[in-house]
């Protein structure tokens, strides 16, 4: 049997090109370093669910802002969850070899590819993963999770394990470079045995992908900020004009802040109603710990806390009120 490598997956595709980082000389900590600086000369893959607006805990800005050099990334590999997920990786690949002796397994490690068609799209892959059966390829995408995010995220509302959208946006980015067209999430998720979730290429999708890292990085290269989200303004606008803006002729501002006044009204009702309803369910409740009623269960369990002093730290940011003005 030949003994497929990289430059084969390359040639066989013909979609990309291969950037090395292990070479003579080098270190661990210097192909790591030389990876971080090639990664901020383009999108990759763990760029995209940003840029879709996937991910939780970063917006489109911030991810402008790191590109730019306007911002320095945070660094994360002392967290615990990256220090596991790296000691993981190796092992897990390892594992995913020898549970499929039909596929030949190759290590993705030290290696970026970047896109001929679309040069600013990169992608790192944990593993290529070729079948001799179909003579294809296919990406290795290595995961590790918490139990609970694995009961959740990984999981629809059924119980049937899925991948989660972010990773998702992830691997199509990863097909859109290489042009593979399926590939696996091989995932340890906190609990049990490592999982195998397959993917295949849906090209609306790749469509969508390329699109928007095309648009992404267009405003990158011409210094103009991507759409700001509600957290980005305090960033971006630290010490804000002194005054309010006069915007009487502005109608869908009129519009924006008379939907949110009724929002506001029916939340505050909705929320007068729950006090209402959580009163009458303790009353029943009574002197036991809790009642439960067809499928329901509501509990009024006492607490014990010891008293503490919370030290509150200094801060600066903005702050939003909003009220309806009375006519004059």
């Amino acid at each position: 049997m030949v003994r497929m490598t990289v430059d084969m997956a390359a040639k066989s595709s013909g979609m990309f090109d291969i950037h090395r980082f292990k070479g003579s000389g080098t270190t661990k900590r210097s192909r790591h370093e030389a990876w971080l600086r090639f990664r901020r000369l383009g999108v990759g893959g763990s760029d995209m669910s940003t840029i879709l607006g996937l991910n939780p805990w970063m917006t489109p800005y911030d991810l402008w802002l790191e590109k730019t050099g306007r911002q320095e990334p945070e660094d994360i590999s002392g967290k615990w969850a990256v220090v596991k997920g790296n000691a993981l990786e190796v092992e897990l690949r390892r594992r995913f070899r020898r549970l499929h002796p039909e596929y030949q397994v190759i290590d993705g490690t030290d290696i970026s590819l970047t896109s001929r068609a679309h040069p600013l799209m990169h992608a790192s892959l944990d593993g290529f993963i070729y079948d001799p059966e179909s003579d294809s390829w296919g990406v290795l995408e290595i995961k590790t999770a918490g139990a609970m995010r694995g009961r959740t995220d990984w999981h629809d509302a059924d119980g049937n394990l899925i991948a989660p959208d972010y990773y998702m946006a992830q691997v199509t980015h990863y097909m859109a470079v290489t042009g593979f067209t399926w590939g696996f999430f091989y995932a340890d998720l906190g609990e049990g045995e490592p999982v195998e979730v397959r993917f295949e290429r849906d090209e609306q999708d790749v469509q969508a992908v390329i699109q928007a890292a095309e648009e992404f990085w267009g405003f990158v290269t011409g210094g103009r900020m991507p759409r700001l989200k509600g957290v980005d303004v305090a960033k971006a606008y630290p010490e804000p004009t002194e005054g309010i803006l006069a915007a009487d002729d502005d109608p869908e501002l009129a519009s924006l802040m008379a939907e949110y006044e009724q929002a506001r009204q029916r939340a505050m009702e909705a929320a007068d109603d729950v006090k209402l309803l959580q009163d009458a369910l303790i009353v029943r409740i009574g002197d036991s710990e809790g009642v439960r009623c067809q499928g329901f269960e509501a509990t009024y369990k006492p607490f014990h806390r010891k008293g503490y002093t919370r030290e509150v730290k200094p801060s600066s940011g903005r702050t939003f009120r909003f009220k309806q003005l009375k006519e004059k």
